[in-house]
């Protein structure tokens, strides 16, 4: 196996047209800005085979593994004998259907790793839209983008959300995709959603938990179900044992795919839901 040590993002396009297959599985959906940033700081290690090609990250105290694979049998290998022995957290999030998660779910329990969460995917079709209330309802601004990130580190799951960095949030306030809630100096709540064609996509709905009871979080989901022009579709992903969640946005009309979004670590760890 060879550790590359002189690559760039055109170079790991590539491995995915080199290696493309109908056994092909990948995970690697790291825009260029991501990993270039990681390569700046020199948190990003890539290794490659003939049939496979993975990249290690560092985050927020741990590891992301990234993977490119014309056989899954790469995969096993490379877990058995590159990264078996790690002390450090290691995780990988890969999404598909039931059937193309197999293979993958298998390989990765039965070489040193643990299920931690599991996501699905609902979804709605766009009828119609209704006014939306802006009171305290503000655009994110440069001037509060620390407080922002500071909420993602003290109340998101490291593993399962994501926390962005700040040169994300620089991209959602340029964007103008973020929005939060506010009648006071502080954010009691924010929303984060993304447009791509006529789907509205829910990247991060939050209320702190020092303001529940206010409504925040139904006036920040109007946002999401009304705004954006041309948008006939929303969708956005549930942890699949939040049965309570998963009942209530039914009930919104939305509708569960056979679309799952798969977390793994190499530590037996569970993952606890928010209770905000």
């Amino acid at each position: 196996m060879e550790h590359l040590t002189n690559f760039t993002y055109s170079d790991i396009k590539s491995e995915l047209f080199r290696l493309k297959s109908k056994e092909m599985k990948a995970n690697f959906f790291m825009t260029e800005l991501q990993f270039n940033r990681l390569w700046s700081e020199n948190k990003i290690q890539v290794f490659k085979t003939e049939k496979a090609c993975f990249l290690l990250t560092d985050d927020d105290g741990f590891k992301r593994l990234y993977f490119i694979a014309s056989d899954i049998e790469e995969i096993k290998y490379f877990l058995n004998n590159e990264i078996k022995n790690s002390d450090t957290d290691i995780s990988v999030e890969t999404v598909g259907n039931s059937k193309y998660l197999q293979d993958i779910r298998d390989a990765f329990l039965q070489n040193g790793f643990y299920e931690y969460s599991s996501m699905v995917r609902m979804s709605k079709i766009r009828n119609q839209v209704e006014e939306v209330d802006f009171e305290n309802i503000h655009l994110l601004a440069a001037d509060n983008k620390e407080e922002f990130q500071e909420l993602y580190r003290k109340y998101f799951d490291k593993f399962v959300e994501r926390i962005p960095a700040i040169e994300e949030i620089e991209g959602f306030i340029e964007n103008k995709n973020a929005y939060y809630f506010s009648d006071n100096n502080e954010i009691q709540g924010f929303i984060v959603f993304e447009y791509y064609g006529i789907t509205s996509h829910l990247r991060y709905w939050f209320v702190h938990p020092d303001y529940r009871e206010k409504r925040i979080g139904s006036k920040l989901i109007q946002l999401f179900f009304n705004l954006g022009e041309n948008i006939r579709r929303e969708l956005f992903w549930v942890i699949e044992s939040n049965e309570n969640a998963i009942k209530r946005y039914k009930h919104f009309g939305f509708v569960e795919e056979d679309m799952h979004n798969l977390i793994l670590i190499n530590k037996n760890k569970k993952y606890e839901e928010p209770n905000y």
